[in-house]
């Protein structure tokens, strides 16, 4: 079997081919099954086409190796990682590929904890999936049914969540629900939460669609139509979060960073390389802690650290007293930051500035080095200078994506864009 490679948030890829297919599925619910002897793996899925057949599979591969399947149905990523920490299951399978087109599907696989495997146990991972049985000795053997205490525990932290903040009463709320996995808890979300709620990418409709986190063309127009206080958007499996202010426009993600931090008053906070370096100015007596991109490394800073607050600017945002990377109870507590310190978003935001920058990409066939691309060393030396102090060029791979991403900040948006272009411009040289 090719070797299935874990990147940064799990495996991704186009649903019907290689390894998004039921065969490889089935080999991952027996690989995390058998990491412990008759353990109970937690599976769930979003709403994707070929999430069912994917998660039959998962199930399967499950019972194959003796473990015992918890299946939770359509959930966000967020309700696998409470039912870990509340000890309904050791180990998850969430079958999403999170921002990405509804064509696309994957596997993220959490451990104890709702913790998402390290460098050495995703290596470990790797080859427990190679080595897994490839059909299911008894194929027709009944599928046991959706465990509905999985959304329950997930719906109790959020509850408790909710009375702790206060109420959003006279509030108008947006909710961009990306057509995903909170979607079918429309309802109950309706239930759960104070203030008028109104709902955009609530299905039906194709995931990601126009819609969700990275579509936010949608919730902006809805919010200034409807006069709404604030618009948060979600991504497919819900476990990012993205905020639109009352007049329509994005309020980055650094900047919910920064009014968190704020609003908590923490002593420290963990980000990724990508995020601003505004916040080192804009949080003074706040440690910064940087780490490499990806949700598990700003939760690996946090747990080695004592962090209390982490996050990307990309919308994840986590917290030490909450074990899910949860877009719901994110925006729950920005909304609830934003609305204590000022009687609007934008006003709340107001004191933070970003740095202009500027993020482009180049699509790759293979990963050359980025030390061996021509012109690009000196193209980055020759833009920092340029830039001057506070300003930065930083490349890197995706973890996720075919993709080299290229971002340039600094005080001068003009400076910006011109080092931008000329950055990108020797990386696709480089790249030929």
């Amino acid at each position: 079997m090719t070797r299935v490679s874990f990147g940064t948030d799990g495996v991704r890829g186009v649903a019907g081919t290689w390894p998004i297919v039921p065969e490889v599925a089935f080999r991952v619910g027996a690989a995390v099954a058998s990491r412990a002897s008759g353990a109970r793996v937690v599976i769930g899925f979003d709403t994707r086409p070929s999430g069912p057949l994917l998660e039959e599979s998962v199930v399967r591969g499950v019972l194959a190796a003796g473990g015992v399947p918890v299946r939770a149905g359509i959930v966000p990523t967020a309700a696998l990682q409470v039912a870990l920490a509340g000890d309904l299951a050791e180990v998850g399978v969430m079958i999403t590929a999170s921002h990405n087109p509804a064509a696309d599907n994957g596997f993220k696989v959490l451990l104890a904890g709702g913790r998402k495997p390290d460098d050495e146990a995703s290596a470990a991972l790797e080859h427990q999936i190679a080595a897994a049985p490839a059909t299911d000795p008894r194929p027709t053997r009944p599928l046991p049914t959706v465990d509905r205490a999985v959304t329950t525990a997930w719906l109790a932290r959020l509850d408790a969540e909710r009375w702790r903040l206060g109420s959003f009463v006279g509030r108008r709320i947006v909710l961009d629900l990306a057509n995903g996995a909170l979607a079918p808890h429309r309802a109950t979300l309706e239930a759960l939460l104070s203030g008028q709620l109104l709902f955009v990418g609530a299905g039906p409709g194709d995931i990601n669609d126009g819609c969700g986190s990275e579509h936010l063309g949608l919730l902006q127009s809805q919010v200034v139509d409807l006069g709404a206080d604030v618009g948060l958007a979600f991504d497919g499996d819900a476990d990012r979060v993205r905020v639109v202010d009352e007049r329509g426009i994005e309020v980055p993600g650094d900047a919910v960073t920064w009014l968190l931090a704020k609003q908590l008053e923490v002593p420290s906070v963990a980000v990724t390389v990508m995020s601003t370096t505004a916040l080192e100015q804009g949080l003074p007596g706040v440690r910064v802690v940087r780490t490499a991109v990806g949700d598990r490394h700003v939760r690996d800073a946090m747990d080695r650290e004592g962090i209390p607050l982490g996050a990307e600017d990309s919308g994840h945002v986590l917290f030490g007293d909450h074990p899910a990377g949860d877009g719901l109870f994110a925006g729950l507590r920005a909304l609830a930051a934003a609305f204590a310190r000022a009687r609007s978003v934008s006003l709340a935001v107001r004191p933070f500035e970003v740095f202009p920058r500027r993020l482009t990409g180049v699509r790759v066939s293979h990963r050359v080095p980025i030390d061996a691309l021509p012109g690009l060393a000196a193209a980055t030396a020759a833009g920092e200078a340029t830039l001057g102090a506070g300003g930065r060029v930083f490349v890197r791979y995706s973890g996720t994506e075919p993709v080299l991403r290229i971002l340039v900040e600094g005080r001068d948006v003009d400076q910006v864009a011109a080092v931008s272009q000329a950055v990108t411009r020797a990386a696709q040289g480089g790249l030929g």
